[in-house]
């Protein structure tokens, strides 16, 4: 006998969505029977004939939106408005979205708010060492290139493509990205070009043995035409960044960036010369709270570097 099947509505998708994450938050928390909810979610499904016929093309965009309010609402304690957000997703359109999701970036919306140490939030369970706050106090420089001091640390409220990845684990410098078809490719181009140093302790295409200047002179421009974007929607992290999204997004498979004993370029420098830029996220030196400043210029088989696109 056929199963009926049924046509969902796009503002039906965005409540199913919502309550289907609430599920999965409650059974990650363990705070659903087991016993009690797989029974009676076969027979839901079994006894109802669930099913999802064609649905209208929005509904891609209602999903996104849906999820995004859930892991704001559990971080923050709060929704943000997504207007300024979804705008940016039908700019770009489901088919471009799809092909950055198919390098492993995922659109999501850093909402503007204050990161300073007397900042509560519900899923802020772990923040930057306070060393860092006291050199953003005292006026500390530079983001996207740009020599501007900076007076607190906070989100931006902005659009923006993710980088799914894990930081790996240290294995001899020869740790690598998992499936890396965004910057791998690049990475052992510019090296065989010659463009950026050679790398001893591992594959050519590994992001590791890069220097930060590397990344802002040679590799970040490439990025740039890969995804085809403007080269200024394309940076590194800013400490914060690094330390909230692993938080904020607890299904990512970088949720467990902090316990990983390798370093990550971010976005800051820590003197107007840019000699400094900072860095952190060593497990044995505090994990996602971790922060410390390196030369520029320098290249380790312990330091990687993520980037973040601005949509």
């Amino acid at each position: 006998m056929a199963t009926k099947k049924f046509v969902v509505t796009g503002e039906q998708d965005t409540a199913f969505h919502s309550k289907m994450f609430d599920l999965w938050r409650q059974w990650r928390a363990r705070a659903l029977n087991p016993e009690t909810i797989l029974p009676g979610l076969q027979v839901l499904m079994e006894g109802k004939g669930i099913a999802v016929g064609k649905a209208p093309a929005s509904d891609w965009l209602s999903a996104i939106l849906a999820r995004e309010r859930q892991y704001h609402q559990t971080f923050f304690g709060q929704e943000f408005d997504l207007t300024e957000f979804e705008q940016k997703l039908r700019f770009y359109g489901r088919k471009r979205i799809k092909e950055w999701q198919n390098l492993g970036l995922e659109p999501h919306f850093l909402p503007p708010v204050s990161l300073m140490p007397g900042d509560d939030y519900p899923g802020w369970k772990i923040k930057p060492e306070q060393w860092f706050f006291k050199i953003i106090v005292e006026g500390q420089r530079g983001i996207n290139g740009q020599l501007i001091k900076m007076t607190s640390a906070k989100l931006e409220g902005i659009s923006v493509l993710i980088d799914t990845r894990l930081k790996p684990c240290y294995d001899n410098g020869k740790q690598m990205y998992e499936h890396d078809n965004l910057l791998g490719p690049i990475l052992e181009r510019l090296r065989k070009e010659g463009k950026i140093s050679r790398y001893a302790e591992g594959p050519q295409s590994s992001r590791f043995g890069v220097s930060s200047d590397e990344w802002k002179k040679a590799i970040k421009p490439v990025l740039a035409g890969k995804l085809g974007l403007d080269v200024s929607q394309v940076r590194l992290e800013t400490v914060e960044e690094g330390n909230v999204i692993p938080q904020l997004y607890p299904d990512l498979p970088r949720k467990d960036d902090g316990r990983t004993n390798t370093w990550v370029w971010y976005e800051q420098y820590l003197d107007k010369d840019r000699v400094n830029r900072f860095s952190g996220g060593y497990s044995d030196h505090g994990g996602l709270a971790n922060v410390r400043c390196d030369s520029s210029d320098y290249r380790w088989s312990s330091r990687s570097f993520r980037p973040l696109i601005v949509l």
